[in-house]
This record gives structure tokens, C-alpha cells and sequence, in this order.
């Protein structure tokens, strides 16, 4: 009873989905990113295992970001495992990882993946040595969906959705 008296408008916050029958639905928490302005991160969505598979994840997206727009802020994020499909089928976009807490914890882009460059060695090979095997090929490409249940990931996926 006390967090009610002591409650206001500002974040951290939750909003509850609830029924005609005032029975709650679902869960979301919301809190601001560390040092941003006019970003939020998602904590925690939960619908109840009974209700699922009927939108109501979706129509709690939707007030989240509903509530957050009047409140100014214009990014939405938030960290999952396993719920990539869903998360994406509502709008938002796999974004590079992001800190949300902490003293020194801004949004931050991680460096881009992709190819690393080597320092070539110059003069340094004994005589006699042969030089060093060329890298591999690069692998062929090809669709993970084919292969991989994108569902069933199991590292956390940041993503974002810009209002």
C-alpha cells in the first residue's frame, strides 16, 4: 500500500493490460536509458501462458509506446532471447547492443562486425621458413532461417524502435 502513495507519472514505471473483470493480463517495465534524454529501455513483457497467441503482447507494445511518445521519448529499447519474431512483427529493428545502466553506461555502437585486418609481417620470417598458408575462402552464403529456428536463439538480440 505504501508504493501507492508514493507513486508518480515518472520512470522507472509498469503498465498492466488488464480484463473487463479487472484481472491482469499482462506486465510491461519501463525505465529510462542512463544519460539519454529520449531514449527508454523494455525490461520485462509478460502476458499471462493462458492469454497468449492473441494479440494482447501487441496491444501492450502499443500502449507502451503510446505512453512513452507523450512523455517525449522517441527510442524504444530492449534486450530479448527468443522472442526476435515477435518483437519484429511489432516494429522494431536488431540494433547494435547497448548499456542501459550504470555510471558509465551510454547507447554505444559496437564496433562493426565483419572482416579483421592483420598486420602483415615484414622481414621477420627466419631463412628457410616458408611464409605463412593463405586465409581460407570465405563461406558461401546462405539463409539461417533454412537451417535455424530464429525463434530458438540463444543469445540476447538488442533491438530498437524509433517513434
Amino acid at each position: 500500500m505504501k508504493s501507492l502513495n508514493v507513486s508518480c507519472d515518472g520512470f522507472p514505471t509498469c503498465l498492466v493490460l488488464i480484463n473487463d473483470e479487472n484481472k491482469v493480463l499482462g506486465h510491461c517495465k519501463i525505465s529510462l536509458v542512463a544519460r539519454s534524454k529520449v531514449s527508454c529501455f523494455i525490461e520485462s513483457v509478460v502476458i499471462d501462458y493462458r492469454c497468449r497467441s492473441r494479440g494482447l503482447g501487441s496491444r501492450l507494445l502499443r500502449g507502451v509506446e503510446e505512453y512513452v511518445a507523450k512523455r517525449g521519448l522517441k527510442n524504444i529499447y530492449l534486450k530479448t532471447d527468443g522472442q526476435e519474431v515477435f518483437y519484429y512483427k511489432n516494429g522494431y529493428k536488431v540494433c547494435d547492443p547497448f548499456k542501459a545502466y550504470g555510471i558509465n553506461d551510454i547507447i554505444t555502437a559496437s564496433p562493426p562486425l565483419g572482416r579483421t585486418r592483420f598486420k602483415e609481417r615484414n622481414g621477420d620470417q627466419s631463412a628457410g621458413q616458408p611464409p605463412p598458408p593463405p586465409p581460407p575462402p570465405p563461406m558461401p552464403a546462405f539463409q539461417l532461417s533454412k537451417f535455424f529456428d530464429m525463434r530458438m536463439l540463444s543469445q540476447k538480440t538488442h533491438m530498437v524502435k524509433k517513434l
